[in-house]
């Protein structure tokens, strides 16, 4: 393997790293009925890396980040879970950059990329915690109010990558061309 296919691979596993050490050290627990919830740069950095990687890189990198860090902290009955619902996130990314964007970004897209990223995030996380609740033998209403319990942390999180995709886009893109990393 010679440095062109190479470096691309070390980018995205070092970038896999980076969202996992994100969670890790940049977290804030909430209180939830459902889970052991917690706001944290995570869903930021995936959309970023879709933004900056590009589509296979970024999915890849947000991937193996997510399910690396779900399995290696206690998480991992639900690590598949999470990468599904954050391949939903940047399904609807990818195609609002790709199709509506035609791939330019200004600060007003990036906010909305980044607010929209956070809202599916929060919708496909409050579908889950329903199904879940309606699946152990609530009524539908029951299991509504129950998955409401647990949304604090997600609405709290979408908050975030609202905020840091659009602050901290332009900057690591000068980092990313920079070092050639940049596969859009």
């Amino acid at each position: 393997m010679n440095r062109n296919h190479l470096f691309p691979l070390v980018a995205t596993a070092l970038y896999a790293a980076i969202i996992i050490l994100a969670i890790t050290f940049i977290h804030i627990p909430m209180p939830s009925a459902l889970s052991k919830s917690f706001v944290h740069p995570g869903n930021a950095l995936v959309v970023l890396g879709l933004l900056l990687l590009g589509e296979k890189n970024g999915t890849f990198a947000a991937v193996i980040g997510l399910f690396l860090y779900d399995t290696l902290n206690g998480y991992a009955a639900s690590a598949p879970f999470t990468v599904l619902e954050n391949l939903i996130v940047l399904l609807i990314v990818s195609l609002l950059y790709r199709k509506v964007y035609h791939s330019k970004l200004t600060l007003g897209r990036l906010s909305f990329i980044g607010s929209l990223a956070g809202l599916t995030k929060v919708i496909v996380i409050f579908i889950k915690y329903t199904l879940r609740q309606y699946l152990l033998g609530n009524s539908l209403f029951a299991s509504l109010a129950i998955a409401a319990t647990g949304m604090p942390a997600s609405l709290f999180t979408a908050i975030v990558t609202g905020l840091l995709v659009t602050t901290l886009y332009f900057p690591m893109k000068k980092i990313f061309d920079r070092y050639q990393l940049t596969q859009n």
